[in-house]
């Protein structure tokens, strides 16, 4: 049964480390960071530059699992073991309880409907969207979930998904790992997918997923499962990962074991300055590389199966 509440956890920090700990934060299990009264996750740069020196609160967002005492002290002994420099004092204190519709909520503020290639347009549940006569659109909901596609690692990946479906060739099944609302998975099938496998380990993203597969009338076409990656049966001529790099790698041998020879493998969640560590980590399967794409801070990978 999903909980209805979540804990904020608060840490002031100096502009210059605010990304890192954001990801150190994400490692803790947090699902979300707000920095100051900017809406920022994991995956998100922020629209201007932050103060190197000055002090910014950040505030995560965790399950309600566990006790708030022991979320600050998981928290702390985090950053205290994490690459920061010594001289810099981070104290973690206990926040609000948070419920799913106040966040959800905030969600308006930062996102708008958009328009993905020459057909697919994404809008929000709660606004109506200019659309042309040969325009596919898809309403999305993010709920507490990631993936509104305002983020640019979820544009490079639409845009790579479109690109592939338009070809000679389009791919007829596709796996969306770390479907998170669903947005990758309902902008493939709408744009001609035949069959979409979405998956996520976490049972809110799945469950946001499906009420947006389901607002979009896709069921027939895209399935969601909690099953874990390594236990998915099948094989797909798509996989698409917009997770984090590291994540990428570790999961490398499992999206080759769910790709079919000729199929394609686009991996996004990626900052810049982690290409070549992830690349790095694919060289040893038998895979062609292309052209990266990028946006701010963030690129997405292209890669073919050859045998």
């Amino acid at each position: 049964m999903m909980k209805n509440e979540w804990i904020a956890i608060e840490v002031g920090v100096p502009g210059a480390w605010v990304d890192l700990v954001s990801v150190l934060l994400a490692d803790c299990g947090c699902s979300g960071v707000v920095v100051e009264e900017r809406q920022l996750d994991t995956f998100v740069v922020p629209d201007d530059a932050l103060d190197a020196e000055r002090i910014y609160r950040l505030k995560g967002y965790f399950e309600a699992d566990c006790s708030p005492e022991q979320l600050v002290t998981k928290v702390a002994v985090a950053l205290r073991q994490a690459p920061l420099p010594d001289e810099l004092s981070l104290e973690v204190l206990l926040g609000e309880t948070v419920q799913i519709e106040d966040w959800s909520e905030q969600w308006k503020q930062n996102f708008s409907a958009f328009r993905v290639g020459e057909r697919l347009v994404v809008c929000p549940s709660w606004e109506e969207a200019q659309v042309a006569a040969n325009d596919v659109v898809i309403e999305i909901d993010p709920g507490m979930a990631f993936g509104t596609g305002s983020h640019a690692t979820t544009r490079l990946c639409l845009e790579a998904i479109a690109e592939l479906l338009a070809s000679p060739t389009p791919p007829a099944q596709m796996l969306d790992v770390g479907t998170g609302s669903g947005l990758l998975a309902l902008g493939a099938a709408a744009l001609g997918c035949a069959a979409v496998l979405a998956n996520d380990i976490d049972p809110i993203a799945c469950q946001v997923a499906r009420e947006n597969v389901q607002k979009n009338g896709y069921q027939e076409r895209i399935k969601v499962t909690e099953t874990p990656l390594e236990s998915l049966p099948g094989s797909f001529d798509l996989v698409v990962a917009n997770i984090l790099a590291e994540e990428n790698v570790r999961l490398g041998p499992a999206f080759m074991a769910h790709l079919r020879p000729g199929g394609w493998l686009v991996l996004s969640g990626i900052l810049r300055e982690k290409e070549a560590l992830v690349r790095a980590g694919f060289d040893g399967f038998p895979l062609e590389s292309f052209a990266s794409r990028y946006l701010d801070d963030w690129v997405c990978l292209l890669y073919r199966r050859n045998r």
